[in-house]
């Protein structure tokens, strides 16, 4: 086509990618095509999926949030009024303060127009109770709730299509939660972050296959998760130390002790610390087909070297290994002289082909560790070691640190590579020698 010749090309594309073209504009430029031409008018009345967002209705653009509410209600329904077609998919991630009955109104539309994704961040002064009637939409597959209060019906039995749930900041009963999981018997992503009134939960899922959790609580039981392949956990433990509700089991063997297919495990600060009243073991129950693993340790607290180390025995297939160093003082406890020289793993890093510290300050914890590591990874491939500001700030440390770890026995293969920062491109001192 010459510039300038008039042809349309774009309205005659076939309807599924017309769709798929205004899918990918903000909601608001979708409903201005229909004012292209007679064939545009209506095109966006089918799109069946409907978002209201930053994007779509940007907050910036009015003059008072009452001004912008107003307007966005009255936007809401005159698109839901205009639709003609079924609403698979309805976000609404804003700010609304007051019109909690406008946002029941809506729910209840998409509950009888074949909702299956329903996202809903509503940032606001209180938490908005959601409607029951959300609760009767079979058809469901993905539900991610923001600021939300959730009451289960008396009479409620799943959510029997729900593949994903996501619940962040919400507030539901202690009892009723455990049971919107395990009875969404197809659920395969859960992630939960600052759910409150949770302060012991037991996840039984038989489909699940993605698990993140940031959360404080006493006690988090995965008691069947058989498919289980990725985890990422952040545990806050609440100060109260009540007696463990299911039975006396150690707490690290009821997080992870029973996940045969676990393949990627990502244990956050203060999770480790959550098991500082338990008895460690020195390995799980079973041998995990962990191959990644994401963990923060204190080397200054004796309890994370023994998580830590329970978890490494159990991992004989490990093949990445990124370690990120804190120091908490109040959780630190007296680390042993001579502790890494009495260890042994069994092999457990006879896979482990990278590993990376982050956050490195040079404690004599920290070197030993890296010592243990290099001398038990027959076929370590490389080392990344980032250094904290303590370091970066002291050349002189540094360099005596540095030194070191070079005389570290390891394989012929492994690579040692030093950076000042993590977003830092620049190696300060890279090793190529073999020892």
């Amino acid at each position: 086509m010459n510039p300038g010749s008039g042809v349309d090309r774009i309205s005659f594309l076939p309807e599924n990618v017309i769709e798929t073209i205004l899918m990918g504009i903000p909601l608001r430029d979708a409903v201005r095509t229909s004012i292209l031409s007679r064939m545009w008018r209506y095109r966006w009345r089918n799109l069946p999926s409907i978002v209201f967002d930053e994007k779509s209705f940007p907050i910036s653009e009015w003059r008072t949030l009452s001004h912008f509410e107003k307007k966005l209600v009255k936007s809401i329904d005159q698109v839901l009024l205009l639709h003609g077609g079924q609403i698979h998919k309805f976000t609404l991630d804003t700010y609304l303060k007051n019109p909690l009955s406008d946002i029941d109104r809506w729910i209840l539309f998409l509950s009888r127009n074949g909702i299956k994704e329903l996202t809903l961040d509503i940032r606001r002064c209180r938490f908005y109770k959601l409607p029951s009637c959300l609760f009767s939409c079979k058809e469901i597959t993905r539900l991610e709730l923001h600021y939300c209060t959730i009451k289960l019906p008396e009479r409620f039995t799943g959510f029997s299509n729900l593949t994903v749930l996501n619940l962040q900041d919400v507030n539901i009963p202690l009892e009723s939660l455990p049971l919107l999981i395990s009875s969404s018997s197809y659920l395969e992503e859960l992630v939960l972050k600052e759910v409150y009134d949770c302060h012991c939960l037991r996840i039984c899922s038989q489909k699940l296959v993605h698990f993140s959790v940031d959360i404080c609580c006493k006690e988090l039981y995965l008691e069947s998760a058989p498919i289980l392949e990725t985890a990422s956990i952040k545990i806050w433990h609440p100060c109260c130390m009540d007696a463990p509700i299911y039975g006396a089991e150690c707490k690290l063997i009821k997080l992870l002790g029973r996940l045969p297919s676990l393949v990627r495990l990502e244990l956050i600060y203060p999770t480790l610390e959550a098991f500082a009243w338990d008895d460690v073991p020195v390995r799980l129950p079973m041998t995990t087909q962990l191959k990644h693993i994401d963990m923060d340790i204190n080397f200054e607290a004796m309890k994370d070297i023994l998580v830590a180390l329970c978890v490494f025995r159990s991992s004989p297939f490990l093949k990445v290994l990124n370690i990120k160093v804190y120091l908490d003082k109040d959780a630190a406890g007296e680390y042993e002289q001579g502790f890494w020289k009495e260890q042994d793993l069994n092999c457990s890093f006879d896979c482990l082909q990278l590993m990376e510290v982050t956050e490195f300050t040079g404690t004599e914890s920290e070197l030993r560790f890296i010592e243990f590591v290099l001398a038990n990874a027959p076929i370590l491939e490389r080392v990344k070691i980032y250094l904290k500001t303590n370091l970066k700030e002291n050349l002189g440390t540094a360099v005596g640190v540095l030194s070191e770890l070079l005389r570290f026995r390891r394989s012929a293969r492994a690579e040692v590579l030093w950076f000042q920062a993590k977003t830092d491109c620049k190696v300060l001192w890279s090793s190529f020698e073999f020892v």
